[in-house]
């Protein structure tokens, strides 16, 4: 089985690279990509998570919040006095988190010494902005509202910008450009595979050949998974020498996130071909499943923003996924709850679409 596994990768290869227009399709195209998408994209901010670094009674602090949340622009994320605020930010929790001063906001207020910090997560630059702007104005007019004058009580307002302090905006749509390349390269060739042998004629060759299903699939996503591996280190070249976005965090566990993304997309490419009876509708079916996986991915809309039909539908597509992995890692290090839930995630997809993909070949056979 191995033996003949391995000469059908090899042709596979072959059939691919030799063409010089392919290569440039795999190797170029999606630097290229890279640099255009990362400059031209923007985004906006809503439903914002609040949390609250402290259990205890503190009226102007409960007021801040409490207008926050009643201002539609923020959601409740809880508070807790014994969590780490860094962590509630790191670990995707809460997309801000108010600090108040030992002993509380109202009673250093008092003294005239009050400073309360603001923790916000930048790794998307918009949202950062927005959130930065929202509070500003709620807590200004609490304070008014304190005060009973148009005047300003004595307040520190700390504000700290996390894991993208300069706001640049490659910083957060870089990482979000470099899943879909990874997407658009992935998908749109290996959906045109099994397509491609049933233009070219050659399809009753590989059903008449003593091999199963299992064997062909694997035969056509192999080197699929290997070229999309291949081209991680190129676009991350990119995003870390030209657009100067940090790494973080492991570039293994990058590799381990991105082979578990890659053989989800792979075989969703393969499910693709394999409904498709030429590589036109094999092509035309790669790009009305991108587009869609794109606009409910969270990379132009965030997923906050969308209707709850539509959210439902956006965590149910794998780029969704790999996006936030891949910011999580690059801007913040790799919360490893979070790698561990997306990871897995995206390995169920892989094993879903693999499933089906094989049982789909058989029908078509």
């Amino acid at each position: 089985m191995m033996r003949m596994l391995w000469g059908f990768i090899q042709k596979e290869f072959k059939q691919t690279l030799r063409d010089k227009r392919m290569r440039v399709l795999l190797f170029l195209a999606p630097c290229i990509q890279m640099i255009l998408f990362g400059i031209a994209l923007t985004t906006e901010a809503r439903n914002i998570r609040l949390a609250v670094a402290s259990s205890a009674a503190d009226d102007v602090l409960d007021d801040i919040r409490a207008h926050a949340l009643a201002s539609g622009w923020f959601i409740d994320a809880g508070r807790d006095g014994a969590a780490d605020p860094f962590a509630l930010v790191k670990n995707g929790h809460a997309d801000v988190v108010l600090v108040p001063p030992a002993g509380g906001l109202t009673k250093a207020m008092g003294k005239g010494t009050g400073t309360l910090q603001v923790l916000i997560d930048a790794t998307n630059v918009t949202r950062a902005q927005s959130i930065e702007r929202y509070l500003i104005g709620i807590v200004n007019q609490e304070l008014q509202t304190v005060s009973g004058q148009r005047r300003i009580p004595p307040l520190d307002f700390d504000l700290r910008i996390l894991y993208n302090p300069t706001l640049r905006s490659a910083a957060y749509m870089v990482p979000g450009v470099m899943s879909l390349v990874m997407c658009l390269t992935t998908i749109i060739l290996t959906s045109m595979g099994i397509a491609r042998e049933k233009e070219m004629g050659t399809f009753e060759t590989i059903i008449a050949a003593p091999m199963r299903s299992i064997e062909v699939i694997l035969g056509k996503a192999i080197p699929y998974v290997m070229l999309g591996l291949v081209n991680l280190p190129l676009i991350l070249g990119v995003a870390v020498l030209l657009f100067d976005v940090p790494l973080r965090g492991s570039f293994l566990l990058l590799m381990g996130g991105s082979l578990v993304f890659i053989c989800a997309t792979v075989t969703i490419g393969i499910l693709i071909s394999t409904l498709a009876k030429t590589q036109q509708q094999a092509l035309m079916g790669g790009f009305l499943f991108l587009f869609t996986s794109i606009l409910l991915s969270g990379l132009i809309f965030p997923v906050e923003n969308m209707p709850a039909v539509l959210q439902v539908v956006a965590w149910c597509n794998p780029l969704t996924y790999y996006m936030e992995l891949l910011r999580n890692i690059m801007l913040k290090g790799g919360d490893p709850f979070l790698m561990l839930r997306n990871t897995a995630v995206l390995a169920v997809m892989a094993l879903l679409f693999g499933v089906v993909s094989i049982r789909r070949f058989r029908t078509t056979l």
